[in-house]
């Protein structure tokens, strides 16, 4: 067990519940029994229960580097790329007077799916074939985060340097995430494992208020699945970091680096 604030049998039952729920939603996209209007609103909701099944995997002291795990990742990442539509659900919005205005900036929920999926990614190894599916879809949105670059380097080397993000509207994500976007630019390595220690203990938890994302494990249905920052794992590996003094953090995921 590595998440210490539910037992193993919860995270057993999430997980099996979660994985029918999968089971199901891919056998009706399978079978074309999925009305077209909703085809790409179930194979979004399906990322999201994968993703889940994963964060409670890595709870429940799972091994992760297996073929059931990456073959996860694999579906999630097709799922993401085919779900992909002019203005989807990832997509921010606002409203100005009586029109909708859609940006190129993604929502929180959405941002943080793609973060963990990129970060899960670079930890357990997939593939490049696979990654790019998810580079693909990133493009299409024309969505240019700093952060998401990062990673999307790991596997593009010759990917042109972003120079600026797309933003254009105030954007959450920047005040919730700006350390580890200094981070990842840091070229003192002492320093820059300094900055994401304090960013795991001070930071990461904290940036879920005001989300369904915070206190999850006070909630009376199961819907916690683990608050783990995987993205900081990511972030050790690329850079080589020495995560020595963190490493016993609570939300850090130590044994996937």
């Amino acid at each position: 067990m590595r998440g210490k604030l539910k037992d193993k049998e919860y995270f057993d039952e999430f997980i099996k519940t979660y994985s029918d729920l999968v089971d199901n939603n891919l056998n009706k996209l399978q079978d074309n029994s999925i009305k077209e209007d909703r085809i790409h609103n179930v194979q979004h909701f399906t990322v999201g229960l994968i993703s889940n099944i994963i964060f409670a995997k890595y709870s429940r002291g799972d091994e992760m580097f297996n073929k059931d795990v990456l073959e996860y990742i694999k579906k999630a990442m097709s799922l993401i790329n085919e779900s992909w539509k002019t203005n989807h659900l990832n997509i921010m919005s606002i409203k100005k007077g009586n029109q909708i205005e859609f940006l190129n900036q993604y929502t929180l929920s959405g941002y943080l799916r793609l973060i963990n999926m990129a970060s899960l990614s670079i930890l357990l190894n997939v593939s490049y074939d696979h990654f790019k599916l998810l580079i693909s879809y990133i493009d299409k949105d024309n969505v240019q985060d700093s952060l998401l670059e990062f990673l999307i380097n790991y596997y593009d080397k010759e990917r042109p340097i972003l120079d600026n993000e797309s933003y254009r509207e105030t954007f959450d994500i920047n005040n919730r995430y700006g350390r580890l976007k200094d981070i990842i630019v840091e070229s003192d390595k002492v320093k820059a494992s300094k900055e994401l220690k304090c960013f795991l203990e001070k930071e990461w938890y904290n940036s879920f208020k005001g989300t369904p994302l915070y206190n999850q494990h006070k909630k009376s249905h199961s819907i916690y699945h683990g608050y783990w920052c995987f993205v900081a794992a990511a972030i050790v590996k690329v850079k080589d970091l020495d995560d020595t003094s963190f490493r016993g953090n609570q939300y850090y995921p130590k044994d996937l680096v």
